[in-house]
């Protein structure tokens, strides 16, 4: 059940990231904060926790963990093997915790650290790029867009015939977070085409032979994060524009606001079983928490996913551009709500203060229950999605400070607050 890095592999990231000393892996601190967690987690508890279940529940220890979480996923309610896996979750977490301290976070404060894009790279681009266009295409000097996780971006220019366009070059990260190239790209051109204001898509390579991995080519946007009381307002106000959007702009299937709910449980524990090295019997015991216990609050619609001030830009003549839809799917609004309202907006105002917000500016209403249900379901996202940063630090080729902070310690801090809700 718990979630850990083989300690080879573990000794293996830490020396290479001093050898290299590359800032694009992660600061001095990070790995600092790294070398700790190391240094104090001990032993792995799984042996010594699998006999404890055997013993338990009556199977063999190394049935254990499937056992365990087929229980949880038959009965969410409280048990003797809830109590004990509630008590080892919060022990992990307090293991975790210096890995904690190393994730940079999505605040819009964060001074990113400027990193130039490899001149290997930008050639490979350009002799691409000259393919699609049938003629020469240059590729200037790019930088490193910070504080993303799922996708890395870069911001350059190309020259086409004499002609200079601002652009964004947005790749996949090996997985991470279970989304992909072709699933955001065409949620960004239905929603386009619906006339909701995202970045325009140039080009898609979709096969990971260029760069190594899928990517697209989208405009660059002017604009400026805001953080002001008319800016948030303008967000919330998006937002509940995008909801308006018919859900057939990305999704044709029609399906019921019910089916919509159990498919988006149903597809985040499919993705979350995918990376996870043993079962997580706490996970199941939430997904049947919340199968029993998620209902609707309107018709479905087009959920952001990470709606949230720093995936929005503002222009004078533009208005607003939302960004980053890699999580863009069909879902209850309350999903997008919650997420902004209690997670992603925290650093900008209280949870209350989002709440009031959302009542003031468009009349918002939903009552303590359903913000409680939703907020299980978003700590149930977090803790299924966050997992796959793990699988991209053990096995991807370009491992940084942040996916194992994310793949452990930020896993760990969904699930803990995903069972203060399910376990209560």
């Amino acid at each position: 059940m718990t979630v850990r890095i083989a300690d080879r592999a573990l000794t293996e990231a830490i020396a290479r990231a001093h050898a290299v000393s590359d800032i694009a892996h992660g600061d001095v601190s990070q790995w600092a904060g790294i070398e700790t967690y190391a240094a104090t987690r001990g032993e792995d508890p799984t042996p010594a926790r699998a006999a404890e279940i055997a013993e338990l529940i009556g199977c063999s220890p190394d049935d254990a963990f499937d056992a365990a979480a087929q229980a949880m996923l038959d009965d969410p309610g409280p048990s003797e093997l809830r109590e004990r896996l509630v008590a080892w979750l919060r022990e992990d977490i307090a293991v975790a915790e210096p890995l904690l301290s190393v994730f940079t976070g999505h605040g819009t404060d964060v001074e990113h650290p400027v990193i130039v894009v490899d001149a290997a790279e930008l050639t490979k681009l350009a002799f691409w790029l000259t393919i699609e266009h049938g003629s020469p295409v240059e590729v200037l000097r790019a930088e490193v867009i910070g504080g993303g996780f799922s996708r890395r971006m870069w911001r350059t220019t190309i020259v086409v015939s004499g002609t200079t366009r601002k652009v964004i070059v947005r790749s996949e990260q090996g997985g991470m977070f279970g989304t992909d190239t072709l699933t955001e790209v065409a949620a960004m051109r239905g929603l386009l085409s619906a006339g909701y204001r995202v970045p325009a898509i140039l080009h898609v390579e979709a096969t990971g032979t260029v760069l190594g991995e899928p990517f697209f080519i989208m405009e660059e946007v002017r604009g400026q994060v805001r953080l002001d009381d008319d800016g948030l307002d303008d967000i919330i106000r998006s937002v509940a524009e995008l909801h308006r959007v018919r859900v057939t702009a990305i999704d044709p299937s029609e399906r019921t606001a019910e089916q919509v709910i159990g498919d988006n449980i149903d597809a985040w524990l499919t993705l979350y079983r995918a990376h996870a090295a043993t079962p997580i019997p706490l996970i199941e015991q939430g997904a049947a928490w919340l199968r029993a216990n998620l209902e609707p609050t309107g018709p479905s619609v087009i959920v952001h996913g990470d709606a949230g001030p720093g995936n929005a830009l503002f222009d004078e003549e533009r208005g607003l551009t939302v960004l980053d839809w890699e999580f863009a799917h069909v879902g209850d609004p309350a999903e997008d709500w919650v997420y902004l309202a209690l997670i992603r907006g925290r650093r900008t105002m209280s949870p209350d203060a989002w709440k009031m917000r959302l009542h003031d500016t468009i009349g918002l209403q939903l009552t303590d229950l359903q913000w409680k249900n939703w907020l299980a379901y978003n700590h149930f996202r977090g803790a299924c999605v966050n997992l796959t940063a793990l699988t991209v630090f053990c096995e991807g080729s370009h491992r940084t400070a942040d996916q194992l902070a994310i793949g452990i310690a930020v896993h760990l801090r969904f699930l803990g607050q995903l069972i203060e809700i399910t376990c209560e």
